[in-house]
């Protein structure tokens, strides 16, 4: 008898054949009966049996990260000590225009990341600290102008992708302003880039769904951790700090979250500030089944769910230092009419950022060259409301 082989392709094939054969007996006795939102079960047993063998083959790996108790206290020189900020007046629009081509490809480089890891097509973590230092030595002198990238609402069919370099950038903020090393803040923004790479597993119909989704179809969702892990843990060299943080990046302090409802110190602080920024992104971000919502509001929702103890109300106090309450790149009324967009935060006066002046007081655009800069915290004006980005005609770098 041939000895069977122990080729990873051949065993992934195995599985899933099995876990077919078990789903369709199970389809066959009725076990599906009766389950709304769920009319395509019998069409969709090849992608259950496929997520069943993944998370099968995975469980070894998932008990070993379950057990990983990463250095995640700040540890060596803080990253932000050898940080600066370049001002408005001082960045050129081929500056801003190459910022946000970086941006724009580092979309796509996440895209073919994640097409490769789910391939099983050989992948290192050099790729992925290659996408995080694509954006490092901006980071470290104009950090604002990211942010600003970050908290700007897109409205792409599968935001995966953007959401994933979203996430990164705002983990590296928070990183930096907590007082992590350079070596520390890479790797927590190494695991937000990383943190919803289970998703990619997830059935688009369930992923892309217009309309909310169901219990069946949350319980899947839920599964993207677990996932997640399956994948990675092909991935050469990502150390234990990245890995824990896409298997923990659901849980709440409270004990609320998932996989494992895990709270207080069982949640690792890397994965508690990957946390605020997934949540940060995916409030102010259209999905197929709601509009987003305003950064300000977002910012509320935060401070609420630090407040209820499901995220970590130090780290959102770091997150309003370099974002403020009014995120970067926020437009908003001021009390003289004239609409505003918020280009850099005060680390002590959250409801006082520094603003561009975008409109007369009948809402008229001014030229680009009557753009001015107010200081809030120094001036008689103040903002009265927080507006969609849609409110006037704008681009993502208008007013920085």
């Amino acid at each position: 008898m041939a000895k069977p082989s122990n080729d990873w392709d051949s065993r992934r094939d195995r599985e899933i054949r099995q876990t077919l054969n078990e789903l369709r007996s199970l389809d066959d006795r009725g076990y599906f009966d009766g389950l709304h939102g769920l009319p395509t079960v019998r069409e969709d047993l090849q992608i259950q049996a496929s997520i069943a063998a993944q998370l099968n083959r995975g469980a070894p790996f998932a008990r070993k990260v379950r057990s990983l108790k990463p250095m995640d206290n700040p540890v060596g020189p803080a990253l932000a000590q050898f940080m600066s900020q370049v001002k408005v007046r001082d960045r050129t629009e081929i500056y801003k225009l190459e910022v946000q081509r970086k941006f724009d490809e580092a979309v796509g480089q996440v895209r073919i990341l994640f097409g490769k890891i789910v391939r099983g097509e050989i992948a290192s973590n050099a790729i992925v600290r290659s996408i995080v230092g694509s954006f490092l030595d901006t980071f470290m002198k104009d950090q604002n102008l990211l942010l600003n990238l970050a908290s700007y609402p897109q409205s792409t069919y599968d935001y995966l992708y953007d959401h994933a370099v979203k996430m990164c950038l705002l983990s590296l903020s928070i990183a930096s302003a907590a007082g992590y090393s350079r070596s520390q803040s890479i790797e927590i923004a190494q695991g937000a880039l990383l943190a919803d790479i289970g998703m990619m597993l997830v059935p688009e119909r369930i992923r892309l769904k217009r309309g909310k989704l169901n219990e069946g179809e949350l319980q899947e969702v839920k599964k993207h951790p677990m996932l997640g892990l399956s994948l990675l843990e092909h991935v050469h060299g990502l150390s234990e700090a990245v890995i824990v943080i896409p298997y923990q990046h659901h849980e709440r302090i409270s004990g609320s979250g998932y996989p494992d409802n895990r709270s207080g110190n069982a949640v690792s602080r890397f994965s508690r500030i990957v946390s605020i920024a997934d949540v940060f992104t995916a409030l102010i971000n259209h999905r197929t089944y709601r509009e987003s919502v305003v950064p300000y509001q977002a910012m509320v929702s935060l401070l609420s769910m630090g407040g209820e103890g499901q995220l970590d109300g130090e780290h959102i106090k770091h997150f309003l230092k370099t974002m403020s309450i009014f995120p970067l790149g926020s437009l908003v009324r001021l009390a003289s009419g004239r609409v505003a967009k918020v280009v850099g935060p005060n680390a002590f006066e959250f409801t006082k950022p520094i603003v561009s002046i975008l409109t007369y007081e009948d809402g008229t655009l001014l030229a680009r060259l009557d753009i001015t800069q107010i200081d809030l915290s120094a001036s008689d004006e103040k903002i009265v409301e927080a507006l969609p980005n849609k409110a006037i005609a704008n681009s993502a770098m208008d007013g920085f």
